[in-house]
């Protein structure tokens, strides 16, 4: 009886408190057995400052905790009761309680809880690994995710193929057996040899079949993988899709057997011409060889048959009851095959794995060239003639710039009529000579009692430096051979022929190139180096050979070697460090030794020259369209810089050209590749109009 007065009243006493204000608290009463929670609407803090007084623990509260509870409970609950109810209603409020070292208990929103340590109680929240051994990792999140709570996260290991799930307990053991069910690996195998068909086409046929709408070839329930070395297929799925699909291949089998032997490839990379003889020594069939630039007949009738090349060895002898014939389509970069289903398909992967995109080489040499040539003159030459003007002595030193010998036929030419067209010859071979003379010319003469002398210095001296930079440059396909030539056609005089009377004179000459030319072909090696045969010239004009002779000197630098270079690095091919010193005098004898005296009776040149010529080479691999697209990027954003640069004000003309001319967009450099989940943003076309 007294029980039941205290629970009316306890009844009574909560009634009051909530008509007194919705906010309030009801506090639990004491029991001996227990406490019952009866709190409708009351504030949440409030509330969690009761259970504190209730449990005797701490909670720290943070300030994003807002909110009102209802609890209700029809029976007195221990503390540790209590305590869990409590953890229940904080939950059902969007809230955990994480414990903290010192023993007190941290109350948070639950959209953090990922982030943070496991909570406490049988509400707590947690993170756990889900190791896979039959499923991918992605398809596992993606299965679990929509039941994860709002506050859980889902992420997928690929690399381990393991998921990582944070959620409150009782959420994570009914993940944990819903991946125990789906983790289950149900596929069955099977090998399907064929028999008349290739298995890297079947296989490719039924990708594209079983895949499902809307997706790419290979996702479907049942994978397909060719194995070429067997001629089969091997299907991997689930047992009633694996006995469906079987028979579908066994019947395209079947068809292939009826079909016809004739098969028309057309090549994407390869040249067919090349591709020919190859083909055709497999199988046994007589090499043929084409013309490089065969084509069909200018009439419209047919090509020319090709020409039969006598075989350096004998072919290779056919396999048993093969007949097999191979042609080249000249109209098209393209080969008939006309062979059995098992020459087909063997054909076939050769020609696969021969198609192949080609890689390119860059070839990049520089050619540097220092020269300094340095020469120094210095002579004194005589004449003496009598007082009818006849030389009776002189000094002549015709290798000289100045001799003396023209200069005084010059002047004695006066002498002559006006009429004598020797006078006029006599004159212009002096005026030639001081026209060719270097440095400083000076001269005097007078006379001896009845006699003339005369007397001409030449001094010069001559500094001649060079830096000479060329940079030629080429690309080319990987084993073929490319050439470049920058510079002029000279002609060289090879013949010369004057009849009697020169009635019917004739010059015969040839053209050489002189500049700058480079052949190369490179060879790109397993290991990524790239062995070069190469040869580097350079030439050009030095002058004539005399000054009485139009023939030419040429000055002419050749390289031809092979060597091997690692991709993008810079090896010397080869160069020339030459010095050369030279001391010519002339004199007269006995005289040009008299100490001091001796320099009037003397002519002295001295030359030295120096030269250092070096040949670098830098090949790079052009593995992609990427790459070659980066680099016309490079080339054209160089040569337009240098544009810009003559003329800042005015627009590049490689831009006007291209725009107006060729009516493209210059070359760019492509666009860096997109990591997973990066978002790409494009720019819009322009506007039209």
């Amino acid at each position: 009886m007294k029980r039941s007065n205290r629970t009316l009243a306890g009844g009574a006493l909560a009634l009051i408190l909530a008509m007194q204000g919705p906010l309030a608290a009801v506090p639990a009463l004491a029991q001996s057995g227990g406490q019952t929670l009866n709190v409708q609407g009351a504030d949440i803090r409030a509330f969690i400052q009761d259970v504190a007084r209730s449990t005797g623990r701490t909670f720290i509260v943070d300030p994003a905790v807002t909110g009102t509870v209802t609890v209700t409970s029809e029976r007195p609950l221990s503390r540790s009761e209590l305590f869990e109810v409590f953890l229940s209603t904080l939950r059902a409020n969007g809230l955990v309680v994480t414990p903290t070292p010192s023993g007190a208990y941290r109350i948070s929103p639950a959209a953090t809880a990922a982030q943070g340590p496991a909570t406490v109680g049988a509400e707590r929240f947690a993170t756990e690994v889900f190791q896979l051994r039959h499923i991918d990792a992605a398809s596992a999140a993606e299965t679990i995710r929509p039941l994860v709570g709002a506050q859980g996260q889902v992420l997928a290991n690929p690399g381990a193929n393991s998921v990582v799930v944070a959620d409150f307990a009782d959420n994570l053991s009914r993940i944990r057996a819903l991946i125990g069910r789906i983790d289950v690996d149900r596929a069955s195998f099977e090998v399907v040899t064929l028999e008349n068909s290739s298995a890297r086409e079947i296989a490719a046929v039924m990708q594209a079949v079983l895949a499902p709408p809307g997706g790419q070839p290979g996702q479907g329930m049942v994978s397909v993988t060719p194995v070429e070395s067997s001629n089969s297929v091997v299907l991997r799925g689930d047992p009633a899709a694996v006995a469906r699909v079987r028979p579908l291949i066994e019947d395209l089998d079947r068809r292939a057997e009826s079909a016809d032997d004739v098969k028309v490839v057309f090549l994407e990379h390869a040249n067919a011409e090349q591709l020919l003889p190859v083909l055709q020594q497999i199988v046994g069939q007589q090499p043929t060889a084409a013309s490089a630039n065969a084509s069909p007949a200018a009439d419209g009738g047919e090509a020319a048959a090709p020409v039969v090349a006598p075989a350096a060895s004998a072919p290779a002898a056919p396999l048993p009851g093969q007949r097999a014939t191979i042609a080249r389509f000249p109209g098209a970069n393209a080969l008939v095959i006309s062979a059995s289903g098992d020459t087909q398909r063997m054909l076939a992967e050769v020609i696969r794995q021969l198609d192949q995109r080609r890689q390119q080489v860059l070839i990049e040499a520089i050619v540097v060239e220092l020269s300094d040539n340095a020469v120094r003159e210095l002579g004194v030459q005589w004449l003496l003639a009598g007082e009818d003007g006849n030389p009776v002595g002189l000094t002549n030193y015709s290798d000289r710039a100045a001799p003396l010998l023209p200069i005084a036929g010059g002047a004695a030419a006066g002498q002559l009529d006006e009429d004598d067209p020797l006078r006029e010859q006599l004159q212009n071979l002096a005026l030639n000579s001081l026209l060719g003379a270097n440095g400083f010319i000076g001269g005097g003469g007078g006379r001896i009692g009845d006699g003339l002398f005369g007397f001409i210095i030449n001094a010069a001296k001559t500094d001649d430096g060079s830096n000479l930079l060329q940079t030629p440059s080429l690309m080319t396909l990987d084993n073929e051979e490319a050439t470049i030539l920058v510079g002029q056609e000279v002609p060289i005089t090879t013949g010369e022929t004057l009849l009697d009377g020169n009635s019917n004179p004739f010059r015969t000459t040839q053209r050489q190139d002189i500049g700058v030319k480079l052949v190369v072909r490179p060879q790109i090696n397993a290991g990524g180096s790239i062995t070069l045969f190469l040869r580097q010239e350079v030439s050009s004009i030095n002058g004539v050979l005399t000054d009485a002779a139009t023939d030419l000197v040429l000055n002419k630098r050749e390289l031809e070697t092979t060597l091997v270079v690692d991709d993008g690095d810079i090896a010397v091919a080869g160069g020339l460090l030459d010095q050369n010193d030279r001391l010519a005098i002339d004199k007269v004898p006995g005289l040009g030794d008299i100490p001091g005296l001796g320099a009037l009776f003397r002519s002295t040149s001295r030359q030295r020259g120096r030269t250092n010529l070096m040949v670098f080479i830098r090949p790079t691999i052009i593995r992609s369209p990427a790459d070659a697209q980066q680099l016309s990027a490079d080339r054209w954003g160089y040569m337009r810089q240098q544009q810009l640069n003559n003329a800042p004000d005015r627009e590049p003309g490689l831009d006007e050209m291209l725009r107006e001319y060729m009516r493209a967009q210059p070359p760019a450099a492509p666009a860096p590749a997109a990591a997973p989940g990066d978002i790409v943003i494009s720019p819009l076309p322009p506007a039209e109009g």
